[in-house]
């Protein structure tokens, strides 16, 4: 430092300009005060936390000025280091809860007698929300660069159909149905289905953060429903060598829900559960109950999900790296859309999962019925939702 200092003198600079505008220039609150408390001077971030000027503080006392007392505060960091005459530190609270990291520099005269103290404030509470903002930045723009590569790529494998299917049909003019002509139907319809999830996923993201999403709760046997989901994308799961089973419990549980929504949350969960698994895995879907909850579980021999990537995976663009699947794709905000449509139920959803030995998911609903009584049951054709939801999927 001295010979810093030194190198500074030699040079001429100018200790009262620049260092005040060094200090002036700081995101944190710098401000100094003489050894009885007055403002002799503060930077601009200060200037600005406190809506004030200097004209306005200068000369007062800082308890009266920033706090509006009639003392010294209590447990002034200030009046510690003029105890110790050292440099101290603390965290303080201010009126609206925020937190600051203050530290305190005695300043001394020739005579080695402090004179003052500079005191610098780190607003704790505004570097977090910082942070989160640019973490929140960061995968925003990684979900957006990844979300323009899910709209190309099927619209490119729709185009590239639709052209292959057009010259095979000029080549053969005639009407009977051949199997290049079905593949690139099944290619065109299958990436039809991915577009439609995307835009479906996207609508109930802005649905659910403007709180416009609402449930249509009657009371449904989740048993059934539960069931019939797994039947029909059992045919499925056989066509790519996964092994998919249902076993519950219950042989009936008549629970508030919305029949929709829950179909969509368990197929996603099957859906994953297909991604992140390899030929002759199994998948095993599950219902038993507790005190106050019907559980679902989704539990797969898979390939896992890393430690740090489980809490991730449900924030709204989340996502695990994708090297770890090659036969599927994905925006990464599907888990969001099923933790949000669990908690609107009133239930809550996690994740245990252990790197090459596969994941089990964790659906806890509310054990209640509504009090109008027992709703029939509705049928509803699941195809179109299957194809929709497992449009990601390459077999």
């Amino acid at each position: 430092m001295e010979d810093l200092l030194q190198r500074l003198v030699d040079q001429e600079v100018d200790f009262s300009k620049n260092w005040a505008g060094v200090l002036d220039s700081l995101h944190d609150l710098v401000v100094y005060k003489d050894i009885n408390y007055r403002i002799i001077w503060a930077n601009q971030t200060m200037l600005d936390k406190y809506d004030l000027s200097l004209d306005e503080i200068k000369g007062e006392y800082c308890y009266k000025a920033l706090h509006n007392r009639d003392d010294i505060c209590e447990g002034c960091i200030v009046e510690q280091a003029q105890e110790t005459g050292k440099i101290e530190e603390g965290k303080r609270t201010n009126y609206q809860g925020e937190i600051f990291l203050q530290r305190i520099y005695p300043m001394r005269n020739n005579q080695d007698k402090v004179i003052g103290f500079f005191k610098i404030g780190l607003n704790i509470t505004e570097r977090k929300q910082l942070q989160e903002e640019l973490k929140y930045s960061k995968l925003k723009n990684e979900f957006f660069a990844n979300l323009s590569h899910e709209f190309k790529t099927p619209l490119n494998l729709i185009f590239s159909g639709l052209q292959m299917l057009n010259l095979h049909l000029n080549k053969n003019l005639k009407i009977d149905k051949d199997e290049k002509s079905d593949r690139y139907l099944n290619v065109i319809k299958q990436n039809s289905y991915r577009l439609l999830k995307l835009i479906n996923n996207l609508v109930d993201i802005n649905k659910i953060e403007s709180d416009a999403l609402e449930l249509n709760l009657e009371n449904h046997d989740v048993v059934d429903l539960i069931k019939k989901i797994v039947l029909s994308v059992e045919s499925y799961a056989k066509e790519i060598n996964r092994e998919l089973k249902y076993d519950s419990e219950l042989k009936e549980k008549i629970i508030a829900c919305d029949f929709f929504n829950l179909e969509r949350i368990i197929l996603n969960l099957i859906s994953n559960a297909i991604k992140f698994t390899e030929e002759d895995d199994e998948i095993l879907v599950k219902t038993y109950e507790t005190d106050d909850y019907v559980v679902i579980e989704v539990k797969d021999t898979g390939i896992g999900i890393l430690e740090e990537k489980q809490e991730i995976i449900f924030k709204r663009f989340g996502q695990v790296d994708k090297s770890f699947t090659r036969n599927s794709e994905g925006s990464g905000i599907g888990l969001f859309i099923v933790k949000s449509l669990v908690e609107m139920h009133g239930g809550s959803i996690k994740v245990e999962s252990e790197l090459g030995k596969g994941s089990r998911f964790i659906v806890k609903l509310p054990n209640e019925k509504l009090p109008q009584g027992d709703n029939h049951q509705i049928e509803k054709h699941l195809i179109d939702k299957v194809n929709i939801e497992f449009s990601d999927i390459y077999s």
